[in-house]
C-alpha cells in the first residue's frame, strides 16, 4: 500500500514536471519569437533610414554639383553620375546606390499635350520636335509596332477621342477585368504594359530608354541622353549617329557647341527640346541590414536657379538591379 502511494506521488510530481516543462518551452519559444519580431522591425528600420540616406546624399550631391560647378552643363563625367561600389554598414550589410538623368530618356507624358491633324500624315511624320512623332519613329527604330504611341497618346491626353489607331475607354472596358484611361499624365511605367498592338516581351528592349515626368514636354540633355532618344528627334538621325555619339565622352557647354562638332545633328536644333542641362533625376538605393532589405526609388527635381532639389515621388516596391559586374577568375 506505501509503495503504491509512493508511485502515484512519483507520477504525479513527473506530470508537474512535464507541464512544468511544457510551459517553460512555450514561454521561451514566445520570448525568441518576440526577440525575432524586435529584431526584424529594428532591421527593417535601419534599413529604411540608410535608403533614405542614400536619398539626402543624392540630393546634396546634385546642390553642390549646381552650385560648385558654375556652370548650367551636366554630363556623365560629373561625381552625381560615377558608379559606386556597395557601402558596408556597421550593423552588418551593404548600401548600394544609383543616379540616373531622366532628361536623358524619352519623356512619354511630353504626347499627352501632343496634336495630329488630320489628312497630312505624310508630312505629319517630317516634324521636328513632335512628341507622338517622336515617339513612333523610336518605335520603329526597334521594331515595334508604332500604332503604340496613338493608343498611349490616347492613354493621357485629356479627351475621349480616338486619336487614328489609338484606343479610348470602349477598347478597355470589353477587357477582364475592365478599366479605363486614366486621361491624365501618369506616374508609373507599367502602365505601358497595358496598351494594345504589343506584347510585353516586345516592349521590354524599348522601356529602359523610357522615363515619366511631370510635366508635357521634351528636353534632352545631348550630354546623358541615350542612343535610341537621340535618333528618334528627327528623321535625318539615324541610330547608327546616335550610338556614334553616346560611345564618346560628352561635356557640351552649350547647344550650339555641341550642333558645331556634330553637324548631322543641326535639323534637330529647331525643334527647341535639345538642352545641356537637366532637372530631373532618379535615385534607386537598396539597403541591406541583417536579413532585412529595403528599396528605394525616389524622383528628383532640381530648381534651376536655386540649385534645391525637391523629392517628388517615392517608390518602395521597385526591384533594385545592380549595374556593377565582377570579374571572376576561372581556375
Amino acid at each position: 500500500m506505501y509503495s503504491r502511494q509512493r508511485g502515484v506521488a512519483l507520477v504525479s510530481v513527473l506530470l508537474i514536471v512535464a507541464i512544468l516543462l511544457a510551459v517553460v518551452s512555450r514561454l521561451m519559444a514566445n520570448h525568441n519569437l518576440v526577440i525575432n519580431q524586435h529584431q526584424n522591425t529594428f532591421e527593417q528600420n535601419q534599413a529604411l533610414h540608410y535608403a533614405l540616406g542614400a536619398e539626402t546624399l543624392a540630393r546634396q550631391a546634385l546642390y553642390e554639383d549646381h552650385q560648385i560647378s558654375g556652370q548650367e552643363v551636366d554630363h556623365l563625367g560629373e561625381i552625381w553620375a560615377q558608379s559606386t561600389m556597395p557601402f558596408e554598414l556597421d550593423e552588418g550589410g551593404y548600401l548600394e546606390a544609383q543616379l540616373r538623368d531622366l532628361n536623358g530618356c524619352f519623356n512619354l507624358n511630353a504626347l499627352a499635350g501632343a496634336s495630329v491633324r488630320e489628312g497630312d500624315g505624310e508630312a505629319r511624320e517630317q516634324d521636328t520636335g513632335d512628341s507622338l512623332v517622336s515617339f513612333r519613329r523610336l518605335l520603329d527604330n526597334a521594331g515595334v509596332n508604332s500604332d503604340l504611341a496613338y493608343a498611349w497618346k490616347d492613354w493621357i491626353d485629356g479627351d475621349l477621342e480616338i486619336t487614328r489607331s489609338g484606343a479610348e475607354d470602349s477598347e478597355y472596358l470589353v477587357q477582364q477585368p475592365p478599366f479605363r484611361t486614366p486621361n491624365q499624365r501618369v506616374l508609373h511605367l507599367s502602365e505601358i504594359y497595358l496598351m494594345p498592338y504589343v506584347e510585353r516581351e516586345q516592349l521590354d528592349p524599348v522601356v529602359p530608354f523610357l522615363c515619366l515626368l511631370p510635366e508635357e514636354g521634351l528636353q534632352i540633355n545631348v550630354n546623358t541622353a541615350n542612343a535610341p532618344t537621340l535618333a528618334a528627334l528627327h528623321e535625318e538621325v539615324t541610330l547608327a549617329m546616335a550610338e556614334a555619339l553616346v560611345a564618346t565622352e560628352r561635356a557640351y557647354t552649350s547647344v550650339d557647341e555641341f550642333i558645331q562638332q556634330n553637324e548631322d545633328f543641326r535639323p534637330v536644333q529647331q525643334a527647341g527640346v535639345l538642352s545641356v542641362e537637366s532637372q530631373y533625376f532618379l535615385l534607386h538605393a537598396q539597403a541591406q541590414v541583417g536579413g532585412s532589405t529595403v528599396t528605394l526609388q525616389s524622383l528628383l527635381q532640381r530648381d534651376v536657379g536655386t540649385g534645391f532639389v525637391t523629392v517628388l515621388q517615392r517608390d518602395f516596391g521597385k526591384l533594385f538591379r545592380s549595374q556593377l559586374t565582377a570579374d571572376v577568375e576561372e581556375t
